[in-house]
């Protein structure tokens, strides 16, 4: 749902984003947007795990294209999920930032 709507309102939240196609498909694609003056915030990042590279290519390209003027790229969250997690420490993060959880009283 997140996903979609990010789509949906792409240009309207100022997002920029890559997809990375093979053989005329999509396989890959990512969206984020600069937070502040030094760090880019990627915010979505879908690949078809069956196309080896996948991930990394779109990682690497969204940043070069995107981010090459910022000192930190923010990969947000990895929801607890260990594949992910052994993803985002392969990129030897500079720093960790604290979670906040907002509720309703």
């Amino acid at each position: 749902c997140a996903a979609r709507k990010a789509l949906k309102y792409f240009f309207e939240l100022d997002f920029k984003g890559c997809i990375l196609k093979q053989e005329g498909k999509v396989v890959a694609y990512s969206v984020g947007e600069q937070i502040n003056s030094d760090t880019f915030g990627v915010h979505i990042e879908k690949a078809n795990a069956d196309v080896p590279g996948a991930y990394p290519m779109i990682n690497r390209e969204c940043a070069a294209m995107f981010a090459s003027n910022c000192l930190y790229v923010n990969r947000e969250e990895d929801l607890g999920v260990e594949g992910l997690r052994r993803a985002k420490m392969s990129y030897n993060p500079v720093m960790f930032t604290e979670r906040y959880r907002a509720t309703l009283k």
